[in-house]
């Protein structure tokens, strides 16, 4: 459950509104409060903190836009509920997570609510992990990284990388026992997370620990074996940082 309010200027809209979302929504968002101007808007942030806002687009003299550049210090979704679909397109390049018109269908405020909710969720997941792996970093003292797979956060031993090998937007990283793991991530978002001094990018769809580099084989089509038995291509490109290492 997350905590929305509603900024609109028209009593009746406000009472149809909370009667939608008592009745349609109640599992995903609690109804924290209303304002009907700019003022109040900012005052029930600062009070409610919501992660959601359905929001009209005209508000008494002033407008949504002009009420987002004043709440910008401040991290929310936006519903736009409104009579006037003129504003759509502007509506979105604030990153609205929908644009409802009036009267509000229940199936499009349902969907729309739904839609925010997981975004939020979303959001809140990814910063929960890598506030995990800060934590690991900053005060366990273990030499780990944690890289998202399918159903999760996988938290690795940098120790036990062998190589890392690139696969579309996934990466294959394989370890010392020759287990491997599908990370979600691509080989340049791994290469961010490993340690300079022991990995080296290769080429451009490998990363070896030069921990386990068992022999270097020269030629055209240049190559290396890991102490795993795996081969892995260098490109013409990296060659010259490679040898330059040794």
């Amino acid at each position: 459950m997350i905590n929305a309010i509603h900024i609109e200027d028209e009593p009746a809209s406000i009472k149809i509104l909370d009667l939608l979302l008592k009745n349609h929504c109640a599992d995903l968002v609690i109804l924290c409060g209303d304002a009907s101007n700019i003022s109040e808007g900012l005052k029930l942030i600062k009070k409610v903190k919501p992660a959601l806002i359905y929001l009209d687009v005209e508000i008494e003299d002033s407008d949504a836009f002009e009420f987002l550049e004043a709440a910008k210090d401040f991290h929310f979704e936006i519903i736009f509920i409104t009579a006037h679909s003129d504003f759509a397109v502007k509506a979105f390049r604030c990153d609205a997570v929908d644009y409802l018109l009036k009267p509000i269908e229940i199936k499009n405020l349902r969907n729309a609510t739904v839609k925010a909710v997981n975004k939020i969720n979303s959001l809140n997941n990814a910063k929960a992990e890598s506030d995990t792996v800060k934590f690991l970093k900053e005060n366990i003292g273990i030499k780990k990284i944690g890289v998202p797979v399918l159903d999760g956060m996988q938290f690795i031993n940098i120790d036990d990388i062998v190589h890392c090998e690139a696969k579309a937007n996934y990466s294959i990283i394989t370890l010392i026992n020759n287990k491997s793991i599908t990370a979600t991530k691509t080989l340049k978002d791994i290469e961010m997370l490993l340690p300079t001094s022991f990995f080296l990018r290769v080429h451009n769809s490998w990363i070896i620990n030069i921990k386990y580099l068992k022999k270097y084989y020269k030629g055209k089509h240049s190559y290396m074996e890991m102490e795993n038995g795996n081969t892995v291509a260098v490109s013409s490109r990296k060659k010259g940082d490679f040898l330059d290492l040794f």
